[in-house]
């Protein structure tokens, strides 16, 4: 009776934790465009930059410049203005 019951509340707990893990993946930001779509701006912490100058800077590999440029308009720090230009860069194609 205690094997049955020890076996019984393993499977209860295996499943419960399956259940949770399932719903950890299913929780995304839906706000987000789908996966594949192109994405018009750059979100880095609470600021969103759009800018074709600086999209064309990171084309002509003037990456330096572009992060000033960011750093101007947006007072990001140059960690900040990095990351920003660097996940631009990543979205180009």
């Amino acid at each position: 009776m205690g094997k049955l019951l020890i076996l019984v509340v393993g499977l209860a707990l295996g499943l419960l934790l399956a259940r949770y893990l399932r719903g950890q993946k299913a929780r995304r930001d839906l706000t987000a465009p789908p996966r594949g779509a192109p994405r018009p701006m750059v979100r880095v912490g609470d600021e969103r930059i759009d800018d074709e100058e600086i999209r064309e800077m990171v084309r002509q590999d003037r990456k330096i410049e572009a992060i000033k440029l960011v750093r101007e308009r947006t007072g990001f720090t140059l960690a900040e203005a990095k990351d920003a230009v660097e996940a631009i860069e990543r979205q180009l194609p």
